[in-house]
């Protein structure tokens, strides 16, 4: 397994700063804050799990997909991180294993109590209050704690993540999948209130009728300027046909993202995209963008 850090600083520079903005209240962890979760839980975090809470926190813990860092605990062998876009599981990690491979489960929570404190966190981040925070998460801790010391409540129904386009198995794969996901959300929801600010294109919906050959002769047009963002084999997001999620320009200045399902190309730049990168990007696609659907 890799470490994943190159990739989220690398998607990081695409979240842009009227976004960004949005994120304040939450925050990125630093190591020392990591360190105690670790001693809390009596073990080491996974590297791309590390990674991300020290790099995609704030987006991904706004965007409802990672749990806070305070509320990392145990139920029974397994320790979860995320939830799944679009679905009530969580998923996460058999505590014992090493292999990065990733479990799903619906958490026994027989009082339905544990969302109380996870709100509570939540309004004390959103206040700045650090001692509210701090108690909110001691209770959290406390209630899952008397959950599984002794292990009384029913066993976790766990199933194990299969390989599948965008559902991928791997934590690091996963974890830039998800911030893929949460970038591309957060660009689709505003871009009617920005559409001054274009660093944010579609292209045209993809042909409703196609085969393996049209995405393969777009990926071999592009491949001069645009790099996967990742040689993880798991983020191709169309099952039979050979398109990355995500590209990034030579130049590091774009990133060419699959649009959700997907239907199109999303472009994003760092700040308005450029007419001669534009003209490139429409020639090799094949495709027009503009500003929204």
């Amino acid at each position: 397994m890799y470490a994943i850090e190159k990739e989220l600083k690398m998607l990081r520079q695409f979240i842009s700063p009227k976004h960004r903005e949005g994120l304040e209240k939450w925050k990125c962890y630093s190591e020392d804050e990591i360190a105690e979760t670790e001693k809390r839980l009596r073990g080491k975090l996974p590297l791309p799990i590390r990674d991300i809470y020290r790099y995609m926190a704030d987006l991904l813990v706004t965007s409802g997909y990672l749990r806070p860092l305070e509320l990392l605990h145990r139920e029974g062998s397994y320790l979860g991180f995320f939830l799944a876009p679009g679905e009530g599981d969580i998923i996460g990690i058999k505590i014992s294993e090493s292999s990065g491979e990733l479990y799903a489960w619906e958490e026994n929570d027989p009082n339905d109590t544990a969302w109380e404190y996870e709100d509570e966190l939540v309004t004390a981040y959103e206040d700045g209050a650090e001692e509210e925070k701090r108690k909110a998460a001691a209770a959290y801790q406390k209630y899952w704690k008397r959950l599984n010391i002794p292990l009384i409540h029913s066993p976790l129904n766990v199933h194990k993540l299969e390989h599948g386009p965008g559902f991928n198995h791997l934590l690091d794969a996963y974890g830039l999948f998800l911030v893929l996901h949460a970038i591309r959300e957060w660009e689709e929801m505003t871009w009617m209130e920005h559409a001054d600010e274009p660093t944010c294109l579609f292209s045209e919906f993809f042909p409703a009728q196609f085969r393996r050959e049209y995405f393969q002769n777009i990926a071999d047009r592009i491949k001069d300027d645009f790099k996967p963002l990742s040689d993880h084999p798991e983020l191709i997001e169309l099952q039979d046909f050979p398109l990355q999620m995500a590209y990034v320009h030579k130049d590091r200045e774009a990133l060419l993202v699959l649009g959700q399902e997907p239907v199109c190309f999303m472009l994003l730049t760092k700040g308005a995209a450029g007419r001669e990168l534009l003209e490139k990007v429409q020639e090799q696609t094949g495709l027009a963008f503009h500003v929204g659907f």
